[in-house]
């Protein structure tokens, strides 16, 4: 079948500092890489916004680090061959809504088709549409990661909505002593547990409307799935996309993990409902939230990403950062001081407390790197031909650290060889050829 279109798929780009400065031939090559598609995609996990931004306070729960973009980063991306990326993550209201129209503004502004928020939850939903010569692409994007007041509104005739993320909720699904254990749990620590059913509610004090929702199952174990509502309503709008484009992307940042296998494996409800996207017109699905790869499965002769990883992360070197992030337990005196800069808070940060789990069993793998996809498809609708391009991110100084690079040959594999071990589960097959990995169809 003869490619009409190529699609480049990047993961996450946190970027604060330019690009177009670096003269690294690693670099500069996988630029030409991005730029030699039709259309390059990468999922842009920052705020683009002047500190004095009206409105644009820091939220007092920031995701980790609040992430903040200058406003040139727009044009960086422009430069570097991308023109479509998916603003649905748990950072979008690290600066309040002002932070958030702030983006909007920079990256119209900049020509670059974004989406996955709005004003309301219709129109974070609603399909975005990218025109070239080789056709119209359509991109929603939605987020299963992220503090309850990020989820966008929906309006009514009688109150307006509320702007914010496009939401992919989902709940566990446990067996009855996993559930009891929560319940008792919860009783010790003060928290309300309401019952409906087969349905459990659990309530920290004062949050009624934010809650965990557990549902009794069959079968021993836990395991999460989508909720109806939102997995609906996402697939309303990629059935309304497929009647209005000729290609349609649908993009998911997830953090969360298998509660077996680990963080390199997607969530269990993640794979049925990037199955049922391509059942309701998507051409290629993107899964997106960590930064090392994970599986590909080729469905129905589409491809679903289950994660490329992460492009670049400058989030290291932000120029400000609020007094909530300083006070994290487990700082000493000398980074909660009011005169300590983000450089004390990383290297706090860097020293201070870890995770005691990965979460998810068993611990992730050791590969360092993620990869940048190149997708054609077909007059059918299907994918003609899938490469993956190695990448590497510069660690080292923290001033050049996040920079992505095509990876060398010794790495290159190493990528490879992980994301076809992943890919084996769905029954992927991947040759590994020339520092590229080329799948199946």
């Amino acid at each position: 079948m003869k490619p009409v279109i190529t699609v480049a798929i990047a993961g996450e780009s946190i970027i604060n500092r330019r690009l177009s400065v670096h003269t690294d031939e690693s670099f500069l090559s996988l630029v030409r890489i991005i730029r030699e598609t039709d259309v390059a995609f990468t999922h842009l996990e920052t705020l683009i916004l002047d500190y004095d931004e009206p409105e644009a306070y820091p939220a007092a729960e920031g995701a980790g680090i609040w992430q903040r973009s200058p406003r040139f980063v727009a044009g960086e991306l422009k430069w570097a061959g991308f023109r479509l990326v998916s603003l649905a993550h748990n950072h979008v209201t690290d600066y309040s809504y002002g932070g958030l129209y702030s983006t909007w503004r920079a990256l119209n502004e900049a020509g670059l088709v974004h989406a996955g928020t709005g004003r309301n939850l219709g129109e974070a939903r609603e399909p975005a549409y990218l025109d070239t010569a080789k056709g119209r692409v359509a991109l929603i994007s939605m987020c299963s990661s992220f503090n309850g007041w990020a989820r966008a509104g929906e309006a009514r005739r009688d109150m307006r909505g509320r702007p914010g993320l496009n939401p992919l909720r989902y709940h566990f699904v446990a067996d009855a002593g996993t559930i009891e254990a929560e319940r008792q749990r919860c009783d010790r620590m003060g928290w309300q547990v309401s019952r409906a059913g087969k349905t459990w509610l659990f309530n920290r004090p004062g949050l009624t409307m934010s809650f965990y929702k557990f549902v009794e199952g069959e079968g021993p174990g836990i395991s999460t799935v989508a909720e109806d509502e939102d997995a609906e309503g996402n697939l309303r709008s990629i059935r309304d996309a497929a009647r209005q484009a000729d290609y349609v992307l649908v993009h998911l940042h997830s953090h969360e993990t298998h509660p077996d296998k680990g963080v390199d494996v997607p969530a269990t409800f993640v794979p049925p409902f990037a199955r049922a996207c391509i059942d309701a017109g998507a051409h290629v699905f993107i899964g997106e939230g960590r930064e090392t790869p994970k599986g590909i499965e080729i469905y129905k002769g589409k491809p679903v990403f289950y994660g490329p990883g992460g492009l670049m992360n400058m989030g290291w070197t932000v120029a400000r950062l609020p007094a909530d992030y300083y006070s994290r337990p487990g700082y000493g005196p000398e980074v909660r001081d009011w005169r300590a800069t983000p450089a004390d808070g990383f290297d706090a940060r860097d020293t201070g407390p870890k995770p005691l789990n990965p979460p998810g069993r068993p611990p992730a793998s050791k590969v360092e790197g993620a990869i940048v996809a190149l997708c054609a498809i077909g007059e059918d609708g299907r994918a003609a031909e899938l490469q993956i391009c190695p990448v590497t991110m510069v660690r080292k100084p923290r001033p050049r650290s996040g920079l992505p690079m095509l990876a060398d040959a010794e790495a290159a594999e190493k990528i490879v060889a992980h994301v076809r071990n992943l890919s084996a589960a769905f029954g992927t097959k991947i040759e590994y050829r020339d520092g590229r990995g080329l799948v199946q169809l």
